[in-house]
This record gives structure tokens, C-alpha cells and sequence, in this order.
């Protein structure tokens, strides 16, 4: 048996495209375990249907649907048999016949041979419906050799891990951080994964990359303590500038992982308003502490929708095990909601930064998973 896999978006990428369908293709040898090649606007596999494989193909990003099909000779009455066994082995009472051609040189176009497959089924007291058919069986012409498939079977969307370059999350162990490295896999980035802490729950943070690593393969997660800077900040700080001095910190303790990766962007779960560290006034203050770009996907999202693309994903459950969130330790009741940048800039000053810095890298601890 044979697996057809169509591209999601790589068709409209131009001269890149060779160097994205090779990066499909290697993403698609490490995560399902089969080998693929290219031809005609998309790739060929052989396989037997697993759930395994599915299960796989289905969570690559860059595939919009893959097929488990059978094959024949490209000649009419090759195709007219396969058709015929194919629809014996199904129960259904309308159908319609949908045929593309990669080789243009094949003597019937694409309306033609539908019409002409059609008559096979239509023998069998089947009736033709081209608007909700119970069967639709999809027939692709190759130079040599016709693919017959019954079903497509939706992938996750997007272009290639890999694709993008490389960047850094910084993941917290709540909902929101998860789904956001997930979308941005998705648009093509290899996530480096940072957690800070001050009482370490390794299992829950490497329990929720296990689940993303269906996405992109083997990961890393950099554990990062994070109590001396916190008891320095609580020690010099008012408290309703605390969350946001955190965060500067954790940026700039990132920001050095990120260039040991040779990454190029930071990603967070930020979602605009949630919470009193992400109003506008607050988000710029934090990100104008490293100099990179901060990649925030889920900044236009209410809570729910994280909610329910967290479970779709899988992250959900791992998610809300309870854990000790080091950005809610000591601060205000009532934090600042529209921090100016040159107060936060001027506060910091009383802290040892590079101190910190330093001694927060010297205990990191690195888990691949």
C-alpha cells in the first residue's frame, strides 16, 4: 500500500520549494518512521496502514492530508479494475469520481476520465452525486503508475519544522506557553524549550514536551533556578512592579540560551489583557529587555480558545497539574497595569543583573526528551 501526502501551503513557496519539500520529508522520516520521495506536488510513500503511522503523519506540520491508496498502471482499464474491487469491498449508494492528472501527456483530461470511471460504478446501480456523495474515490494519474484512494485524512497544517530557523519558549507549566510553541512549530520553528523555577517540578515540564515532541522531534528543555534573582527583586523592588522585573530577568537569563542555540526569536504565551503583566504598557516594558524578537501567537485569543486548542493538541491534561508558578510569588494584590518604561528602567538599576544572570546559567540543568 502507498501513502500519498499533500503539502499544506509549501505549493506556494516558489524557488524555495525544492528546500521546503526535502524538510518535509526528513521531518516526516524521524517522526513516522517511512521514507518518501517526491513526485508531481507531493510525496510517495510505501506503507501499511497503522495506526502508528496516522497517528503520525497526522501531527507533522506541513502536511494538509495524506491518503492511503492503491496503485495501478496508468492505463483506463487498469484503473477501471482497481475502481470496481475498490468499490466492492464498500457500502454506499451515491458517489462521484474525482481524477487529477500530474502527467498532462495522458490522452483523456481530467472531466473525461471522471466520466468514463464513472461508468464502472454506475454499472453496479451506484448513482452519481457530485455535491454529498457517500463514497468519493479520488483518482491521481502519474506517468507510470495510478494512485486510488478512498479517504483524506486532514494533517496539521502549516510548512516544516526547521523551516522558520530556530526559536526559544519559555515555558511556564500552565496552558497557555504549550499551545504557543505548538503554533509556532507549526509556522515552521524549531522550539528550544527554557523553564524557570523555584521549586522544580521536572516531570510536569517534561511531561508536556513529551506530548509536543510529536510536532518536532527530539527536544530539549534548559531548567533554570530563578530564587536568588527573585529574592534580590523582592528585596529592591515595590511590589506591584515585581511580575514585570521577573520577567525582564527571565529574558535576559534566556537571552544567552538563545544565542548558545543560535536561535533568533523568543516565544511566549502571551495573550493581551489575560493577566496584569500582559496589558500594552506592561508588554512593552518586558520586551524591551533583550533585544530579540518576542513571538506572542496567541495575543489575539481569549482564554477558552487556548483552552480548547490546548486539549485538542494534548497538552491540556499535563497543563493543569498543579505547580508553583515563580511569576506569582510576593506580588502587589494590585500590580501596575501601565508601567512606564523609564520607571522600570530606573527601578532596576538598585539590581546586580549581570550577577544574576551569571549565577542563574552556572546552576542550569539541560533534559532532552
Amino acid at each position: 500500500m502507498h501513502v500519498i501526502i499533500h503539502y499544506a501551503e509549501i505549493g506556494t513557496k516558489g524557488s524555495n520549494r525544492p528546500f521546503f519539500e526535502r524538510k518535509l520529508a526528513e521531518n516526516i522520516q524521524h517522526l513516522a518512521g517511512i521514507s518518501v520521495e517526491r513526485r508531481f506536488g507531493r510525496l510517495v510513500a510505501e506503507a501499511k496502514r497503522t495506526k502508528k503511522i496516522e497517528g503520525a503523519l497526522s501531527s507533522v506540520p506541513g502536511i494538509a492530508n495524506f491518503s492511503f491508496a492503491e496503485s495501478c498502471k496508468s492505463d483506463v482499464k487498469a484503473m477501471e479494475k482497481k475502481l470496481a474491487g475498490a468499490a466492492k469491498r464498500m457500502k454506499f449508494r451515491t458517489f462521484r469520481i474525482t481524477a487529477s492528472r500530474s502527467d498532462k501527456s495522458f490522452p483523456m483530461n481530467s472531466m473525461e476520465l471522471n466520466r468514463k470511471l464513472a461508468g464502472v460504478i454506475w454499472k453496479m446501480k451506484k448513482k452519481v452525486d457530485l455535491e454529498e456523495p457517500e463514497a468519493e474515490f479520488f483518482v491521481e494519474v502519474g506517468k507510470e503508475r495510478t494512485f486510488i484512494y478512498t479517504e483524506k485524512i486532514p494533517g496539521t497544517g502549516g510548512v516544516p519544522v526547521g523551516t522558520a530557523g530556530k526559536a526559544v519558549c519559555l515555558i511556564s507549566g500552565g496552558i497557555d506557553s504549550p499551545v504557543s510553541a505548538f503554533r509556532m512549530m507549526k509556522r515552521g520553528c524549531r522550539i528550544v524549550f527554557v523553564h524557570f523555577y523555584t521549586q522544580k517540578d521536572g516531570k510536569k515540564i517534561a511531561d508536556i514536551v513529551k506530548v509536543l515532541k510529536k510536532f518536532q522531534g527530539r527536544s530539549k528543555i534548559y531548567f533554570i533556578p530563578f530564587r536568588d534573582a527573585q529574592n534580590e527583586i523582592i528585596v529592591l523592588v515595590p511590589d506591584r512592579y515585581r511580575m514585570i522585573l521577573y520577567r525582564r530577568m527571565m529574558l535576559r537569563i534566556a537571552e544567552e540560551i538563545l544565542e548558545r542555540e543560535r536561535a533568533k526569536a523568543f516565544v511566549t504565551g502571551d495573550s493581551l489583557s489575560q493577566v496584569a503583566s500582559q496589558t500594552m504598557h506592561n508588554l512593552r516594558c518586558i520586551y524591551t529587555a533583550s533585544t530579540y524578537p518576542v513571538l506572542a501567537p496567541l495575543i489575539g485569543m481569549d482564554k477558552q480558545e487556548i483552552v480548547d486548542e490546548a486539549k485538542r493538541i494534548g497538552t491540556y491534561e499535563a497543563s493543569i497539574r498543579k505547580y508553583h508558578d515563580c511569576c506569582a510569588f510576593m506580588v502587589a494584590k494590585h500590580p501596575e497595569t501601565r508601567a512606564s518604561l523609564a520607571d522600570v528602567e530606573d527601578i532596576e538599576k538598585k539590581i546586580d543583573i549581570d550577577s544574576l544572570v551569571s549565577r542563574a546559567l552556572k546552576r542550569k540543568e539541560v533534559v532532552k526528551v
